[in-house]
């Protein structure tokens, strides 16, 4: 089969998606720079905001999810898709500084599956994040009323959350080449986190924070995550969380697609 015939093979492209995704998870449970942050940041997180501000809900108002590291597991599983997305593009970096980002090049794949890899790699990790996270959150007392649906729901949403900042950081990564300012960005991510109501209800939130809320779609997407855990829509709604999660994978996927093109034209 020719170059051109295996580049147009829908199967080939997906195969190559499968290997790059595989390749990436790889990458990730083997290198502790990339495994600590993903999983350890989020549960110690978890353990200083559940245990240092569980007073939080004897406030008037707050909402009741049983124990409180219920209320703020979702914020947990928003940092840890945070996380994954961010070391996706730490990883893609390093394949530019190292060279095997030239070589994936001569392969005869179309460039859009090696973006599409990378961002595959993100949402399964998120799963598997996600997964965790819930069952430590149940073992320390969190109680999930939404049963089965609502958890499954609640991965799907952190992992698509995590494909869409996988999408962003391989653009940020495809545009500059740089790893060390992709490392630098790790305090974005507590930005992107503490705009959003990951760890309070937004009605808790004041002053000029609360309007900045409307604006982060990750506000939605830790809302629905939250909402679909304890099937309570007063907390959030899943299927707007599930809409703000793809619209995020959709936007970002194609700014990587098109950083890839541009970095392609400077070649």
């Amino acid at each position: 089969m020719s170059t051109d015939a295996l580049d147009r093979d829908a199967g080939v492209q997906a195969r190559v998606v499968a290997a790059l995704a595989a390749r990436a998870l790889r990458s990730q449970f083997r290198r502790a720079q990339f495994l600590l942050p993903s999983f350890v940041l989020p549960l110690l997180l978890l353990a200083v905001v559940a245990s240092g501000t569980s007073s939080a809900r004897r406030l008037p108002g707050f909402p009741s999810t049983g124990a409180y590291v219920g209320f703020v597991v979702a914020g947990t599983l928003l940092q840890g898709a945070l996380l994954a997305g961010l070391t996706a593009g730490i990883a893609l970096a390093a394949d530019i500084e190292g060279g095997f980002f030239d070589r994936l090049l001569t392969a005869p794949v179309q460039r859009v599956s090696i973006v599409l890899g990378r961002v595959s790699g993100s949402i399964v990790l998120g799963v598997v994040q996600a997964s965790l996270f819930l069952a430590v959150a149940f073992l320390f007392g969190a109680r999930y009323q939404g049963g089965v649906p609502g958890i499954a729901l609640a991965i799907a949403i952190a992992a698509l959350a995590a494909g869409g900042m996988a999408g962003l950081a391989s653009a940020i990564a495809l545009r500059t080449g740089s790893l060390s300012l992709l490392q630098n960005l790790f305090p974005i991510v507590f930005v992107f986190l503490f705009t959003a109501p990951a760890f309070f209800p937004r009605a808790f939130l004041g002053g000029a924070l609360r309007h900045v809320t409307v604006f982060n779609p990750l506000t939605y997407v830790v809302e629905g995550i939250r909402g679909a855990l304890h099937d309570a829509p007063a907390l959030g709604n899943p299927w707007r969380g599930i809409l703000a999660a793809v619209g995020l994978l959709a936007a970002t996927t194609a700014l990587s697609v098109l950083a890839m093109r541009g970095r392609l034209r400077t070649r």
